[in-house]
Order: C-alpha cells, then sequence, then structure tokens
C-alpha cells in the first residue's frame, strides 16, 4: 500500500494532514503503519500516513516492516497491538483486504469485503465496530441506491465527522441526488392538498409558503397590480361604473379601509409604518404639533428631492405642494400626490430599491395603511393576487395580464436576484443558525418552509404517505447543508433553488466556494461560483464564475452553438455592470461539454472525490 488509509480522517477534498499535525486516534481504531526505528522497551517510531509517532508495542517488530495496527490505549501513550503480518509492497488491496479480515475475525462476505476494500482504498479510519455499523446501513439503502453510491455518502458523512446513522445517511445521499428539487415539492404539495389528516390551519400555511416558493414573481405583479388599480380610482376620467366595483372589492378584501370613498381613497389614518417609507413620513407630519408643521415640510422636502425611485417630474410635482406659501399646506394633498406617484413606479419600476431598500409598491402600501412590516405587506400583496385570479369581472384578469407583461419587460438582473433571495427565504435552508441569534423574530422564521416541514413530521396525527413526502423533501434540505462545509479559511456553500417564471420551470444548483475574512466575512476578492441549471429550452447548462482580485472570468457550458453571438451581444453591458460594483470583466467564454471534456453531469461530480469541481485556487 502506498499510503495509509489514516492519512486522511478529514476532509480529502480540501485537507491532507500534515506531518507536524497530531492525528487523534481512539481505542479500538486500526490503522496501517510502518516501523521506522526501534527504541528500548518495546517503545518505536512508527509512520502512520504522513506523521510519524512513538508507540508502545505488544510484541517485539522488525523495523521497515509495515503492518495494522490496532489501538489498545491512546493515553497516556500510544499503545500499538499488531493484527496483521508484516505487508509487503506486492500485497494487493484484496491480500490486504483477507488479512484485515481474517485478524478482525470478521465474516467474508460480499458487503463487507466490498466495505474493508472501499475503506482501505479511500484511506478510512476502521475499527470493527465502524465497518459493523457501515455493513447495517448499506442493508438499510433503497433500491435504486448502488452501494459504491452508499459508501461514497458514508465516507462523507466521515470526512464531516458526522454520526454514521441511516437519517444521516439519507440526508446525504439526497443532497447528492440530481433529481428535481421542483418535483419533489410539487409531489409534496399535492400529497398536501389531497391529505385529511393535516390541521387545516397547518395546510392553509404550507400551501401559501408554497406558493410564494412557485411564484417568486408574485408579489412584484401584484405591485404592479395595485398600483393599477389605485391608478384608475384617482383618474377622474376613468368609467365610474368600474371605479365603484373596484372600490368594493378593494374594501372587502381588506386592501383599502372601510371608510374610503371615491373621492378619498386614503382617509386620514394613524398607523405604523416602515422605516424612512413614504407611510411613516406621512403619519409624522399627521401627528406633529402646529408649531412644529413647517419643519417637516421641510423634511418631507429634502426627502422627496433625494428619493431615487421618483422621476424628476414626479419631483416637482409634489414640490410644487410644498412650496405654495399662498396658503397652508394641505396635507391630504401631499397625501394623495404621494399615492399617485408610488402607484406609477409600482408599475414602471418594479424590481428598483431605494437607499433604504425599499420598493415603490412597499412606500405605496405604507401611504394605504398596509405597510406596518413586510409580513403584511406580503399578506397585502397576497390578498391583491388571489383577488385578481379569483375575481369574475373582467377588469380584474385584465389587470393580472397587464401586470405579468410588465414583470415580464422589466425583467433583468435585479429581477433575478429578487426571486432568488425570495425563494431562498420562504425555503428556510438555514433558520436553525437564524434562531441562534436573538435579533431575529421567530415569528417570521415560522413562515418559512423548513421549520413548517419539521413541526409537520413531529406531528403525530399526519398519514403515512404525508410523513413520506415531507421525509424526502427534508432530507433533501438536509443534505444540501451537510454538503456545506468550512475547513479553515475555506468555504463551500452548495444549494439548489426551484425557479419559475411566469410558467417557465427551473432547478438551478448553486455552488459557491470562497473564503472568510479574518473579521469572519466573505471575502469577495476571491470566490467560484458554479450554476448547473436545467432550462425548458437551452437544457443543461452549466456557468462557472471564477473571481480573482476582483477579475472575473465567466465560462458558460451548453451544446447550443447559437449562444456565441447572443454572449457577444450582452458582453458590453455585462462588463459595464460589474464595473459599478468594483469588478472587473476578463471574458466571456462559450463552450461545449465535449469540448472541454467535464461531466454534464452534477451527481459525477458530487460523488467523485477526484472530480477537480470548484475547488478554489488562489
Amino acid at each position: 500500500m502506498s499510503s495509509t488509509f489514516f492519512s486522511s480522517i478529514q476532509s480529502k477534498n480540501t485537507q491532507v494532514i500534515s506531518t507536524n499535525t497530531q492525528v487523534s486516534m481512539k481505542e479500538g481504531q486500526v490503522v496501517h503503519g510502518t516501523i521506522k526505528k526501534l527504541f528500548p522497551n518495546q517503545t518505536a517510531e512508527v509512520q502512520i500516513g504522513n506523521q510519524k509517532v512513538i508507540a508502545k508495542l505488544e510484541t517485539p517488530l522488525k523495523a521497515g516492516d509495515a503492518h495494522f495496527f490496532q489501538v489498545t490505549n491512546s493515553e497516556p501513550e500510544l499503545q500499538l497491538k499488531v493484527v496483521s503480518g508484516p505487508l509487503t509492497q506486492g500485497n494487493s488491496l484484496a491480500q490486504q483486504t483477507q488479512q484485515l479480515l481474517q485478524a478482525m475475525n470478521l465474516s467474508k462476505t460480499t458487503e463487507m469485503q466490498a466495505i474493508v476494500q472501499f475503506y482501505l482504498k479511500e484511506q478510512l479510519p476502521i475499527s470493527k465496530d465502524i465497518l459493523l455499523q457501515v455493513e447495517q446501513l448499506l442493508k438499510q439503502l433503497p433500491s435504486n441506491v448502488t452501494m459504491k453510491e452508499g459508501l461514497e455518502a458514508i465516507r462523507k458523512m466521515t470526512d464531516l465527522k458526522f454520526p454514521l446513522t441511516l437519517q444521516i445517511l439519507e440526508s446525504v445521499l439526497s443532497g447528492k441526488s440530481t433529481d428535481s428539487l421542483q418535483t419533489l415539492i410539487q409531489d409534496f404539495k399535492v400529497a398536501l392538498q389531497q391529505d385529511l389528516s393535516v390541521p387545516s390551519n397547518v395546510k392553509n400555511n404550507l400551501l401559501q409558503t408554497l406558493q410564494k416558493i412557485a411564484d417568486p414573481l408574485g408579489e412584484p405583479a401584484a405591485g404592479a397590480i395595485i398600483g393599477k388599480q389605485i391608478e384608475i380610482l384617482q383618474n377622474p376620467h376613468s368609467n365610474m361604473s368600474t371605479k365603484f366595483s373596484l372600490l368594493q372589492a378593494l374594501k372587502e378584501a381588506e386592501i383599502l379601509p372601510s371608510t374610503a370613498t371615491l373621492n378619498n381613497i386614503t382617509p386620514p389614518s394613524i398607523s405604523a409604518s416602515l422605516p424612512n417609507s413614504a407611510g411613516e413620513i406621512m403619519t409624522t407630519l399627521k401627528q406633529a404639533p402646529a408649531n412644529e408643521k413647517n419643519l417637516m415640510f421641510l423634511k418631507l422636502r429634502d426627502w422627496v428631492n433625494t428619493q431615487s425611485l421618483l422621476t424628476t417630474e414626479q419631483k416637482d410635482q409634489i414640490l410644487s405642494l410644498l412650496k405654495d406659501n399662498r396658503q397652508p399646506i394641505q396635507t391630504s394633498m401631499v397625501n394623495n400626490s404621494l399615492v399617485q406617484v408610488f402607484a406609477e413606479q409600482s408599475q414602471q419600476a418594479i424590481f428598483s430599491k431605494d437607499v433604504s431598500g425599499l420598493t415603490a409598491k412597499e412606500h405605496l402600501l405604507s401611504l394605504l395603511s398596509k405597510g406596518a412590516n413586510q409580513e403584511v405587506i406580503s399578506q397585502t400583496l397576497q390578498q391583491v393576487m388571489t383577488l385578481s385570479k379569483n375575481s369574475a369581472h373582467p377588469f380584474f384578469s385584465t389587470s393580472l395580464q397587464q401586470a405579468e407583461e410588465k414583470v415580464l419587460n422589466q425583467l433583468d438582473g435585479k429581477a433575478f436576484e429578487h426571486a432568488m433571495k425570495e425563494v431562498l427565504k420562504s425555503l428556510g435552508f438555514s433558520y436553525e443558525a437564524k434562531i441562534n441569534f436573538q435579533n431575529e423574530d421567530v415569528r417570521k422564521l415560522a413562515v418559512e418552509l423548513k421549520p413548517q416541514l419539521v413541526e409537520l413530521i413531529q406531528n403525530e396525527v399526519i398519514s403515512a404517505p404525508i410523513k413520506d413526502h415531507t421525509n424526502l423533501l427534508l432530507n433533501r434540505m438536509n443534505g444540501l447543508q451537510i454538503l456545506s462545509n468550512e475547513n479553515g479559511p475555506q468555504h463551500q456553500l452548495l444549494m439548489q433553488v426551484p425557479l419559475e417564471f411566469l410558467g417557465k420551470k427551473m432547478d438551478a444548483t448553486l455552488e459557491w466556494n470562497g473564503r472568510m475574512k479574518e473579521d469572519g466575512k466573505i471575502d469577495s476578492d476571491f470566490a467560484r461560483v458554479m450554476f448547473y441549471l436545467q432550462l425548458e429550452t437551452l437544457e443543461e447548462t452549466v456557468v462557472d464564475m471564477q473571481v480573482q482580485n476582483r477579475v472575473v472570468t465567466i465560462s458558460l457550458y451548453n451544446n447550443d452553438d447559437r449562444l456565441q453571438p447572443i454572449a457577444n451581444m450582452l458582453k458590453e453591458s455585462l462588463k459595464e455592470g460589474l464595473l459599478t460594483v468594483g469588478y472587473k470583466l476578463s471574458g466571456v467564454f462559450v463552450k461545449t461539454f465535449e469540448e472541454q471534456k467535464i461531466s454534464s453531469s452534477l451527481n459525477s461530480k458530487l460523488l467523485s472525490k477526484e472530480s477537480q469541481g470548484v475547488d478554489l485556487r488562489i
């Protein structure tokens, strides 16, 4: 054997134990070692992998011989027991396997021989208990999982120092799987809708979360819908019958207050609003004492001047109301004007945000007394979408279609960023980490999918089919977290994101490799990000982005030869966009999978430790 199976007790993907690293050996563990020097009192220097240790031997041995040793004691001194005869360079893996099985008194079944050979070849720490444990796990593998895949998953668990349990093994296997996360979610949704054992309130909450995952652009579209509806209500030339029907529908859905009229759709009210929102500014103005009104109007003027979401014409429209010194400024006129301009921008600048991170729709809802927090805003937008989809009035179906067209026309990097963030937030991959921070609102986390699944699986009344679907989904989410790991300053993040854009579905697998700075923050100067996409038209596509000292190189892998001219057309705008955030574009290269001889299968990359994949090179 050219090297010991003990030389990589930690993850072989990222680290090899150095000669000056102290290996922690446990009693009962079996290691491969070579006697380097003999000392008095049956003490010897033993080479174990890349490390030399001083150990007490139970029997005299010959310098230069290699053996399998069992650790009989690790404290206060290392004591080793010989469990095999001398091993020579000529010993094959099969011969070493037979020697070890005999020495450890293990059955020579086909499964056990495969396990021992795998452990020897992969240089994993061995003990009799571990081998028996692995044998039992492999017997419980699903029929569609091969023994090789099971052993590779167990190697990953060993590398990451996870306990060898069936639940973790199933999670790792699921995390490595390339089966569509979209399909898992859809299957769970169908089972949930048909199941009668799940309490109705639990089912409704889950279905709402699943809808947000399935339609990440639903809320932006709803913002455009409410913007159009408010625009119609404020327009004196709109059809009165349409206006009246619209007003009644919005009041019944509690999107507008019950006191709203056609003459005043935003009657005076004092309500909480998001910080720095238009609603908060107007609430503060309404509450201000008479002697402070002028000061508040000055603050409002400054706020309007610096509001990036508004056009110059829109700013002038509001400022003209604040500059009229001939008569007292009418707060209601200013409020209606703000409602008007943010209704317009909810349709024209759907994905834009101001310096406070707020969108036009959030400012609009804050003015409609529906902007107390993001949860209230989200609920209101879902009500708007539900009303538009279910109403028999043709106006609502028309506004939904127009809003979706507006969203489609404004799809850009900001839109995809919004969709990715919304889906990831709704999935709740990292909710366990969030609950450790005292500043996190647990109620907000409760609406994420993963904590709801954890609660559901603990419910004793749910049926076996829904429990199975829940387990499948949880295993995938847990598996992706397990496969995301850190090794010192090096970090790896692996996630799958089910995306749907206006009826187009796809699964995006994201793998990020980078390093952390001393302050614990991500070093944005150096990273490598790979997107594995299953697209409806382009099919399998891989985007490989490498960042070296803020210089970006992008390789796009796809077998469609029509992509190169399209990439050339977009290269200049990409270059300019990267410059605005402090990065320089080195090049964009379109290649086929065959050209680069890279695997087009994420599964093979994840399962093969030899895969160079996305190792970070700096």
